[in-house]
């Protein structure tokens, strides 16, 4: 027999049908289907119009969450209320139950959306791993305040590690985690965050504290983020991060990027955007978290810094003007600081269409410092400089001959004139030198910040080339290549660069290949033609295919004895580097993981990683173990790491998913799914 009532589907051998109070009561091979529910036993009763159902020894789907169980009873008073007795969950399909939840008793309420489940048992591979003798949790995507999934690890810092997180759901716009983290071999950390949202902004707070045996002191963390608009058109950013002392990250950071940080940062920002002005307040200040910097090496602080920019396009005749103020006051304890006031206006007249551009120029530039020295030197140095400069191009496409595919063809030159001012005076607070590539080829100046302004009178000479599919408009191809020619010396540099006599500049080349929808190769170089030798290399490689096979090759080059050194650290940027990663699938269960980061020119191990993966439908191991390089000084950190994941229900263990997510290019974990 059948009954069918909208999206209710009734199977029975036997029912017993009450037209007038809707009441059914079946047996035999009982199967009912109830939108979201299905469910199976041998006897059942049930309203039609209420909603209400009973049934003793009767298993059960879920469709949304792809779940099913057992109980051996069940009762649902109403669509909204359910009953269970000695009841089992689990997302495994028909016939493999690797892990399940088991439940003395089971109340489920969609009005509250909570559960609440009595003498529970979690159970892998029929191991119990997790009791509780009470417990609520959410039954849809509402927050509810509750337990999060353990993670521990094992690091050879700090020893084996356990965290438990608590999150509380304070309000419809605010929640914190508070979540106490054990180190056997420092103690008991305690970290919390907080999270406060309302129509200005979103503000979050964040503490960790450690009573450090190890370190033989108190340590913590502390940081404050806010980000907000106060009325339309005015924003306000605020960003404080403060660390106890400069080896925090280094024997507390739980990854390569957190261990390796140099400098945390200190800063607030107010800007107001129109139509034509921006206007913007700064302060930034840096502490040193990197136990091998001195405090000279420190960046200056700006306290503060004021800028009113502003831009009027196709304004008087088809010009297009740009205005751009600043004042700023660097601080530093260990070097020269002061004041630096700096204006420039740009006009330029663009003329063309989709098949050439023009576009002139003239820009005039001052800068005037008021500067805190004791060297002799002027106090208060001023700077005017003006340029003049033409960029034009032209765009040639011809159809290749499948049809499927264009070629453009697209030249480009670009001409700057800007006289020489003798700047040896004037401190570096924040300037240096933009690394050279095929951009840089077109811009306007050589250096980032307002304390060098290069002097220039060259012609830069491009050409690009691209191969584009007609029909999905993928870019098969992207060649590029120019260089420039330089009419006079650059005496303007950096300390610790001599003039530049050559009378033309690298060779500058980029590459982007789409070799197939499954390879792709990225690359650019920078060839030293007077020398005859690569000045800057880098490549890589990115395979991945239909069997989620995947491969990254990675190659990075700088020559050293042409490099500046940096402003900030002292010390080369020279490097060489290769970096290396896999996912390989062993069968239809098990992958491995491995990323190799190596230092050519230091011959050391940035990072090495080696993991094996296994999955099913409704679980995921991950096993993985770690080293890596903590700072220059070459101090290593080694971990050994897992997770479990149970789809459907939680995570537990280390974030493994997220750590190869970020070392790992086009690594997926789309497949971690938690509802905790």
């Amino acid at each position: 027999v059948q009954i069918r009532r909208g999206a209710q589907v009734l199977d029975a051998d036997l029912l017993h049908y009450q037209e007038h109070d809707q009441t059914v009561q079946a047996h035999g091979d009982v199967r009912i289907e109830d939108g979201e529910w299905v469910m199976e036993g041998a006897e059942a009763q049930l309203n039609l119009d209420t909603g209400y159902f009973k049934s003793d020894s009767i298993a059960y789907r879920y469709k949304p969450l792809l779940a099913r169980g057992r109980a051996d009873h069940i009762e649902r008073t109403s669509r909204d209320f359910a009953y269970l007795e000695n009841t089992t969950y689990t997302t495994c399909a028909e016939g493999d139950d690797s892990w399940e939840l088991a439940a003395g008793t089971l109340e489920l309420d969609r009005t509250s959306g909570d559960g609440i489940g009595k003498k529970v048992t979690a159970r892998f591979m029929g191991i119990p791993f997790f009791y509780t003798p009470w417990i609520r949790f959410p039954i849809d995507d509402a927050r509810k305040s509750g337990f999060l999934a353990p993670t521990f690890g094992n690091s050879s810092d700090s020893g084996p590690t356990l965290e438990i997180p608590w999150y509380w759901n304070i309000a419809a716009n605010q929640d914190a985690i508070l979540t106490p983290r054990l180190l056997a071999d420092r103690g008991l950390q305690l970290k919390s965050s907080y999270r406060h949202l309302n129509r200005a902004g979103l503000a979050q707070f964040g503490v960790e504290y450690l009573d450090d045996r190890d370190f033989d002191d108190d340590r913590y963390l502390a940081s404050i983020e806010y980000q907000g608009a106060l009325t339309p058109g005015i924003e306000l950013q605020l960003s404080y991060n403060r660390a106890s002392d400069k080896m925090y990250f280094e024997d507390l950071g739980d990854g390569l990027g957190l261990s390796s940080t140099q400098y945390i940062e200190q800063f607030g920002r107010m800007s107001y955007q129109g139509q034509h002005w921006e206007l913007t307040a700064f302060m930034q200040g840096f502490q040193a978290v990197d136990s091998s910097l001195s405090n000279e090496e420190e960046p200056f602080k700006r306290l503060p810094q004021l800028e009113v920019n502003g831009n009027y396009l196709s304004a008087l005749g088809g010009f297009d003007f740009f205005i751009e103020n600043e004042w700023v006051r660097f601080q530093h304890d260990d070097k020269i600081d002061g004041e630096r006031l700096h204006s420039q206006l740009a006009v330029e007249r663009p003329f063309g269409n989709a098949a050439y551009f023009v576009r002139p120029g003239i820009r005039l530039a001052h800068t005037r410092y008021d500067l805190h020295r004791k060297d002799g030197l002027d106090d208060k140095p001023t700077r005017s400089v003006p340029s003049i400069y033409l960029d034009t191009g032209l765009k040639f496409e011809r159809d290749l001959k499948d049809s499927a595919n264009i070629q453009s063809l697209e030249p480009r030159i670009y001409y700057l004139h800007t006289p020489f001012r003798d700047q040896a005076e004037i401190p570096l607070f924040d300037t240096k030198e933009y690394e050279f590539g095929f951009e840089q080829l077109f811009r306007s100046r050589r250096f980032s910040g307002h304390d060098r302004i290069g002097e220039a009178d060259h012609l830069s000479v491009g050409v690009t080339s691209r191969i584009l599919n007609t029909t999905s408009g993928r870019e098969k191809l992207r060649a590029s290549v120019g260089r420039i020619f330089y009419f006079r010396d650059r005496k303007t540099w950096q300390p610790g660069v001599s003039e530049e006599r050559s009378p033309s500049s690298e060779v500058a080349a980029e590459l982007k290949l789409g070799l197939s929808e499954h390879w792709e190769a990225i690359g650019s170089i920078l060839m030293d033609t007077r020398n005859d030798r690569t000045q800057r290399n880098s490549i890589r490689f990115h395979y991945r295919d239909e069997n989620n096979r995947l491969l990254n090759l990675a190659y990075r080059y700088r020559h050293k004895s042409t490099e500046p050194l940096d402003p900030v650290t002292n010390r080369q940027q020279s490097l060489e580097q290769s970096d290396v990663s896999t996912v390989l699938p062993l069968n239809n269960h098990w992958r491995a993981v491995t990323r190799w980061n190596y230092d050519l020119q230091n011959k050391r191990n940035l990072e090495l990683l080696a993991g094996l993966e296994y999955e099913t439908c409704c679980w995921k191991l991950r096993l993985a173990g770690r080293r890596y390089s903590q700072n220059v000084n070459e101090d290593y950190n080694t971990s050994i790491e897992f997770q479990l994941v149970l789809k459907g229900l939680g995570q537990i263990g280390s974030p493994l998913g997220e750590l190869l997510k970020r070392g790992v290019r086009g690594y997926d974990d789309k497949d971690d799914l938690g509802f905790y």
